[in-house]
């Protein structure tokens, strides 16, 4: 791949290169929670096209897109039918999309390229902040993205500069909605329950959210992980969602709204 990426996707669900290693992963997978087993156990069984990331991949050069890693690839031939099938869905009018983690923008760029003309973004990410992401790498990722969403074709952009944490109390108590939702933020379990949580309630009636990672059990900085608040999430919410699909990432379409 262009991106350094693979085709092998279900070799790719472990993820041997994460820090933890083949065999932590492995045991997280052994742990999968019964009540997405039945969706994960069809996803994986069913056929999946890998020419989408080519496509894509090629896509990306022509509009002179700056990537410098391909995160993303990996779900793309996982997630374009579920996207797909729920665009087919919502007619042709706008689709209130919010996503949290950009860094370079490259989920959203296929975002933009799957679904041309047809999404309101919203994003939210801190990128550089010299209190509490004082990364020196993510000086030249902002300016990267926004170089990156100059070259995409939304309806219409609004950036939120910070944690997810701090935006969506926020956008909630400003009555904002979406009919789609991509959480790629903080992966310890405490940041990713408070992102559910909000989404959840930002997320209309019919709309569907599609949380990355899922199988990360133990966040980069220590302590639970991805898994453990999506399984608490699911435990306590899971009534006002169906489980839409589960592989590397859980897709979960609200069908109620939730008691607040």
């Amino acid at each position: 791949m262009a991106d350094g990426s693979t085709t092998n996707f279900d070799a790719d669900l472990t993820d041997a290169h994460d820090a933890r290693g083949l065999g932590a992963k492995l045991r997280s997978f052994g742990r999968v929670n019964p009540r997405f087993a039945p969706n994960l156990a069809r996803t994986m069984l069913a056929k999946r096209d890998g020419s989408v990331v080519e496509a894509f991949n090629a896509h990306s050069e022509k509009v002179g897109y700056e990537f410098t890693s391909g995160w993303a690839s990996n779900n793309i031939p996982f997630v374009t039918p579920v996207l797909r099938d729920f665009v087919a869905k919502r007619g042709d009018g706008a689709i209130r999309y919010l996503e949290i983690g950009a860094y370079e923008g490259r989920n959203l760029a296929f975002m933009d390229w799957l679904i041309p003309d047809r999404l309101n973004v919203t994003v939210i990410d801190p990128w550089f902040d010299e209190a509490l992401n004082p990364e020196e790498k993510y000086h030249a990722v902002e300016p990267r993205f926004h170089r990156n969403m100059a070259r995409t074709s939304f309806r219409s952009m609004t950036a939120r500069k910070g944690f997810s944490t701090y935006e969506l109390p926020k956008m909630l108590a400003a009555g904002e909605q979406f009919d789609l939702i991509y959480v790629d933020g903080s992966h310890t379990a405490l940041a990713v329950l408070i992102d559910l949580c909000f989404c959840a309630s930002l997320l209309s009636v019919g709309g569907m959210m599609v949380l990355d990672d899922y199988w990360h059990d133990i966040s980069e900085i220590g302590g639970p992980g991805v898994k453990q608040a999506t399984d608490q999430f699911h435990a306590a919410f899971g009534r006002y969602f169906e489980i839409t699909a589960v592989y590397r990432q859980v897709a979960l379409t609200k069908i109620a709204e939730i008691p607040r």
